[in-house]
């Protein structure tokens, strides 16, 4: 029997519309944001929020903040603004992310746990710093697993070469295509930083 002798118009209009707003939801905002200000501003807000990559920035110290900015439909299919984890950088001579630097080098695994030869001295959410534990020469690119101590589940890292530095190691740069992979990451790096600056806000 076709679809539209089993639904009304108004109901197939409702189903698409849940199928549009479903696609800007997104997992694990770490707290909700209320916005007060002109309707004008509102609407604009909202509109960069579900169409653009939009962020509220802040700097402290030496150190700026990065908030990404969900929009995502609650129970009563009310739209509603919401913080993600943030992405940390430092100042200097250019900006550059917080890097988190490993007291001791994790070993990085395949998808079936198997350790690999490359090993993550330094991770931040744009590169890693890596030593590898062959003589073969560095691939260009890598998929493997990221799990150091206090994460449940690995993160997936994805890397391609840049560079060998002074000191023997390899920097790759991460492209990250999944966004919960992504959340994750950003989650570790925020919580690494907790513990190397307490005193701090974040």
């Amino acid at each position: 029997m076709p679809l539209k002798q089993l639904l009304t118009q108004d109901e197939l209009d409702f189903i698409r519309k849940l199928q549009q707003t479903a696609s800007i939801q997104t997992t694990g905002p770490s707290s909700s944001l209320v916005v007060n200000g002109p309707s004008q501003i509102q609407n604009l807000l909202t509109w960069l929020a579900a169409h653009e990559r939009t962020t509220i920035q802040a700097q402290f110290e030496n150190r700026q903040v990065s908030f990404p900015l969900h929009l995502v439909q609650d129970e009563f299919n009310e739209l509603q603004l919401q913080l993600g984890v943030p992405t940390i950088s430092e100042d200097g001579p250019k900006v550059r992310p917080w890097r988190v630097n490993l007291d001791k080098p994790v070993v990085l695994k395949n998808a079936k746990g198997h350790a690999s030869a490359m090993w993550v001295h330094q991770i931040s959410f744009e590169g890693v710093l890596l030593d590898l534990h062959d003589q073969r020469p560095a691939p260009k690119r890598f998929a493997l697993q990221f799990c150091p101590p206090g994460i449940d589940e690995p993160i997936t890292l994805r890397g391609w070469l840049e560079r060998q530095t002074d000191h023997g190691l390899y920097a790759y740069r991460l492209s990250q295509s999944d966004k919960d992979e992504t959340e994750r990451l950003r989650q570790y790096i925020l919580e690494q930083h907790e513990l190397a600056h307490p005193t701090l806000p974040l």
